[in-house]
C-alpha cells in the first residue's frame, strides 16, 4: 500500500498533462503513486504521457466526464489517503507531505483542504487564492476560518512549519452546517481517507460541473476536517477550462455552463437537506433559506435563455414556497425575451451599485 494515491482526471490536455505530473515527482513526498485517467482524449494526450508511462499507472476511458474519470482512478487507487489534481493545475513540493502529515495526526480528521494560489500563463499570480475565488462566502459571507472551524494549532506548535509561510495554522472542525450555505472548501486542494469511500460513496457521474462539491459536502456531513491556511495546489486559468463562463464568440456555452453550476448545487442542497428528515427538522429555516436562495440564482440566468421562461417562472414560485418572495420576478417572466434580458440586466447594476 503506498501512502497516497494522487488521481489526474484528464481530457485533451497534452499540452499541460506533463507539468501536471512532473509537479507530483516534485512532492517532498515519495511514497505515492500516480494514476492518470484518460477521459477519452482526441488530441496529443497519450503521446506527451510516453515519457511517464513506466512511472504512473495510465487507463484510457470513454468519454464520460471528470466524475466518471475520478470513481475510476479512485477504485484503482492503493494509497491511504486520496487526492486530486487537474491536469492543468501544479501542485506546491509540500502539498502531499503536509497534508499526509496532518491526517497521520489527527485520526479523527476525515478529510483535509488548504488555501490554493491562482495563476495563468499571461502573468496572473494570486497567492491566496481561495477567499477570491470564493467570494459569496469569504466577503459576502463575512466568514474568517476562525468562525468556520472551531479549533485552530499553530503549524509550528505541530512542527510542521514551512519557511514561506511560518506562522501558517491548521483549523479543525464539523463544518457542514457553514459549507452548505457558503462555498468554503476548495475541493481540488483536498487529501481524504481512502476508506470513506466504503461510506460516502464515490462521486456522482450524472455531474460534470461541481461533482467535487458535492462529493466533499457529503464528507463533510458525516465526518470531521481540517484546512491548511497556506497554498499547496496552483489552478490555472485558460482559455480551454471547462468551467469558463466566457467561451465562445456569442458566450452561449457560457450562459450553459452557469445554468448547469446552479442546477447541481441545487440538486445537491436539495439532497443533502430537504431530502434528509431528520436534519431538516433541524436545519429548516436555514435550508429554505439556502434552497430559496439556489432556486433564484438559477432561474435569473434561465430568464437570458430562450425557452428558459417556464422553468424560471417555476424556480421563482418555489423561491415563495421556501419563503422568499419574488413576484416582480415571476411577472417578468411573461416578457419576452429582450425584456427579459434588459430586468436581468438592470437587476445586475443595482446590485452592483449596493
Amino acid at each position: 500500500m503506498k501512502r497516497v494515491s494522487v488521481i489526474i482526471p484528464t481530457y485533451n490536455r497534452g499540452n499541460y498533462i506533463g507539468q501536471a505530473i512532473e509537479s507530483v515527482f516534485q512532492q517532498t513526498l515519495t511514497d505515492l503513486e500516480v494514476i492518470v485517467v484518460d477521459d477519452g482524449s482526441t488530441d496529443d494526450t497519450y503521446e506527451m504521457l510516453q515519457p511517464y508511462l513506466e512511472k504512473v499507472r495510465y487507463v484510457k476511458t470513454e468519454n464520460r466526464g471528470p466524475s466518471h474519470a475520478r470513481n475510476v482512478g479512485m477504485r484503482m487507487a492503493n494509497g491511504e489517503y486520496i487526492s486530486f489534481l487537474d491536469s492543468d493545475d501544479l501542485y506546491y513540493p509540500m502539498k502531499s507531505g503536509l497534508q499526509a502529515q496532518i491526517l497521520s495526526a489527527f485520526p479523527d480528521v476525515a478529510m483535509v483542504s488548504s488555501e490554493l494560489s491562482g495563476f495563468d500563463d499571461r502573468g496572473f499570480w494570486d497567492e491566496f487564492h481561495l477567499r477570491t475565488y470564493h467570494q459569496s462566502g469569504y466577503r459576502g459571507g463575512g466568514l474568517t476560518y476562525d468562525k468556520i472551524y472551531p479549533e485552530k494549532i499553530s503549524l509550528k506548535e505541530l512542527g510542521l512549519a514551512t519557511p514561506a509561510w511560518p506562522d501558517a495554522f491548521a483549523y479543525f472542525g464539523n463544518i457542514f452546517d457553514t459549507y452548505f450555505q457558503y462555498m468554503v472548501v476548495s475541493t481540488n486542494t483536498m487529501m481524504f481517507r481512502r476508506h470513506l469511500l466504503d461510506s460516502i460513496g464515490f462521486q456522482n457521474e450524472l455531474y460534470r460541473l461541481l461533482e467535487e462539491h458535492n462529493f466533499a459536502l457529503r464528507i463533510t456531513k458525516r465526518y470531521k476536517v481540517a484546512f491548511i491556511d497556506i497554498p499547496t495546489y496552483k489552478i490555472r486559468y485558460h482559455d480551454g477550462q471547462i468551467s469558463d463562463v466566457t467561451r465562445g464568440p456569442s458566450r452561449n456555452d457560457g450562459l450553459d455552463i452557469v445554468i448547469e453550476k446552479q442546477r447541481n448545487l441545487l440538486q445537491t442542497s436539495t439532497e443533502l437537506g430537504v431530502n434528509d428528515p431528520e436534519y431538516y427538522s433541524t436545519h429548516r429555516e436555514m435550508v429554505d433559506r439556502r434552497i430559496a436562495v439556489l432556486c433564484k440564482a438559477l432561474a435569473i440566468p434561465l430568464m437570458c435563455k430562450s425557452g428558459g421562461e417556464v422553468e424560471s417562472r417555476e424556480l421563482f414560485h418555489r423561491c415563495h414556497e421556501f419563503g422568499q418572495s419574488e413576484i416582480w420576478f415571476g411577472v417578468a417572466t411573461y416578457l419576452p425575451l429582450p425584456g427579459r434580458k434588459a430586468v436581468v440586466k438592470l437587476y445586475n447594476m443595482l446590485k452592483n451599485l449596493l
